[in-house]
């Protein structure tokens, strides 16, 4: 078995968490094991990482992520920016939204980065390699010999693998299972995976010598179609590269030979590659007549069925499931490959403040309470969408053809100068993305008068000129105040100078939380914009109304980027998180 040094080939290894699945969210997982320097075993049945590019786009709370791992200047070298989206009816455009400048004062990464999940996992499965804890590849889940639920405190559980070298078992203080929507892991736990399978059969190709669409993502309807095209890049023959997704309706389907006869077990490769061809025909008829797209050739064509379903549980005693294991959905607004990301970050930081004693273990239901309810809203979200640009009702085909391309340009024209447009693109990406934190006012007083606060339980609010009291460590030097949360652990934010004394007031409060610091992605030490190195760093930056952040604002701020306590000269008790 190929695995990290300390592990070594054999039939029996410890690690502090096994991962299984090494797609984007496990090889994200991983890479997070790395940055707060737990051991960890990546394993994965494949040779090695996806050729197809599946998933497609990163969004901006994704590239945040990354950024906080190092790499984000190399997913950003080798992508290629969708800055805008393009609706339209049929042949026609209705109107453009610059994405990146709806999002410009929301986040350093605007717009829609379109880097494939093939790219992912060779950057992530290389950072691996990098960090000297390579893959296991050749190597599957088989069973677990201990009951995940029933390991108690401080204990472990032991699971099986198959590999090229034998059975191999493994004592794993934590197990993540991101071995996709099949998950293996799921099924042997019993976990219902909730939800249900859309009727319609959709295609996904990736075409060369693409014309008819815009330069950004096109999205486009008619009265019984849609189709999404994001762009990728110049395909090498002076043409561009797109992928285009859209509906295979059963009428639009060539049937097969009558002749090769009916009622066989199975299709025999030679028919399913002939059935594919045929309908990869039908796609490029579809695209053609209907939207007014062409495309001189593809590098490659699939077509799947849309589940939307979400798991019963994400936790089982010591197993965690996550990405597509814990949730799949349409691909309307390229949400999935990234809510497995930031889902892999939220366990892996999770995992390290328990194991590093800053956090009790009850603190593990932490990651199905805040992730869970992400997913289901995902979910529920993209299923409406969807629903709305696939059903046959007269209502929806009404609004797809009468209402949409008359409404679609004015709002198009105002979304950019109204608030209603930074919000939606903050759904879209992921940067709204709201926990409920313990202790807060919103907590006691039941979830029917909950509101959910501007900046407490959210991801830090992007201040693009900070101004930080001296250097970062393991910084950037972009200058922001997203630039501190490459450090990886627990810190303290003072915005203007009237924050000093509650800042002061969080670090001695929350001290236990320095304990184990991970430090900066770079390996320095020194932090002189912060607090005392016995405790944890304090961060002061200028005051920042613009962003929900004035004078006189202290944030206690997680590992993952979100914000966790807020002190001010108006805070109550009831609004901090109690101390341990």
């Amino acid at each position: 078995m190929s695995a990290a040094p300390d592990h070594g080939p054999g039939r029996r290894v410890s690690t502090d968490v096994l991962v299984v699945g090494a797609g984007p969210t496990g090889l994200m997982a991983g890479a997070w094991c790395a940055r707060l320097g737990l051991q960890s075993l990546v394993v994965d049945g494949k040779t090695g990482p996806t050729r197809e590019s599946r998933a497609l786009a990163v969004q901006a709370r994704s590239l945040e992520v990354y950024r906080q791992l190092g790499l984000v200047q190399a997913v950003l070298d080798g992508a290629t920016p969708a800055t805008s989206v393009s609706p339209g009816f049929r042949h026609r455009t209705l109107g453009t939204v610059r994405l990146d400048r709806v999002g410009q004062q929301l986040t350093p990464f605007p717009g829609i980065t379109i880097f494939e999940q093939s790219a992912n996992e060779e950057l992530l499965a290389g950072h691996l390699r990098d960090r000297h804890w390579p893959v296991a590849w050749g190597t599957s889940f088989r069973s677990f010999t201990t009951d995940p639920r029933a390991a108690g405190s401080g204990g472990a559980v032991t699971v099986e693998l198959d590999s090229s070298e034998g059975l191999v078992q493994v004592s794993a203080r934590y197990v993540v299972a991101a071995d996709g929507a099949s998950s293996a892991v799921r099924r042997a736990l019993g976990i219902a995976f909730e939800g249900a399978t859309n009727r319609f059969e959709f295609y996904v190709l990736d075409a060369y010598g693409v014309t008819g669409t815009e330069s950004g993502i096109t999205l486009r309807a008619s009265r019984e179609h849609f189709m999404l095209a994001f762009p990728l890049g110049d395909d090498g023959r002076g043409g561009r590269r797109a992928r285009l997704l859209g509906i295979l309706r059963a009428e639009d389907r060539i049937p097969a030979d009558p002749d090769q006869g009916a009622g066989t077990a199975a299709a025999s490769p030679a028919d399913e590659a002939a059935a594919e061809a045929r309908d990869e025909v039908r796609a490029r008829a579809s695209l053609a007549e209907e939207f007014g797209v062409r495309y001189a050739g593809t590098d490659w064509y699939s077509t799947y069925r849309v589940h939307h379903r979400v798991a019963a549980a994400f936790r089982a005693g010591r197993v965690f499931l996550a990405g597509d294991a814990a949730h799949i959905h349409s691909p309307v607004g390229a949400q999935g490959m990234n809510t497995g990301l930031q889902d892999a970050q939220n366990i892996v930081c999770t995992i390290a403040d328990v194991l590093a004693g800053r956090e009790p273990e009850d603190v593990l239901d932490r990651y199905e309470a805040e992730r869970r309810p992400v997913a289901l809203n995902l979910v529920r979200t993209t299923d409406v969408v969807f629903g709305a640009v696939t059903s046959m009702a007269p209502l929806a085909r009404f609004v797809r053809t009468r209402v949409f391309p008359l409404a679609a340009p004015v709002l198009l024209r105002a979304a950019p100068r109204l608030p209603l447009g930074g919000r939606m693109f903050g759904y879209l990406s992921q940067i709204r993305i709201h926990y409920w934190m313990p202790g807060t006012e919103a907590d006691r007083t039941g979830p029917r008068r909950r509101r959910r606060g501007t900046v407490l339980g959210r991801r830090l609010p992007w201040v693009p000129d900070a101004g930080p009291t001296g250097p970062v460590p393991g910084g950037d030097g972009r200058g922001d105040n997203h630039e501190a949360l490459n450090t990886a652990e627990w810190q303290v934010h003072a915005y203007g100078p009237a924050a000093d004394r509650l800042a002061r007031d969080l670090a001695d409060r929350h001290q236990d939380r320095a304990a184990g610091r991970a430090g900066p992605a770079s390996g320095e030490t020194n932090n002189p914009g912060a607090g005392p190195a016995s405790g944890l760093p304090v961060f002061r930056f200028r005051a920042a109304p613009e962003a929900g952040l004035p004078d006189g604002t202290a944030l206690l701020i997680r590992p993952d980027g979100f914000v966790a306590e807020i002190l001010d000269d108006s805070s109550v008790p009831a609004r901090r998180v109690s101390p341990r």
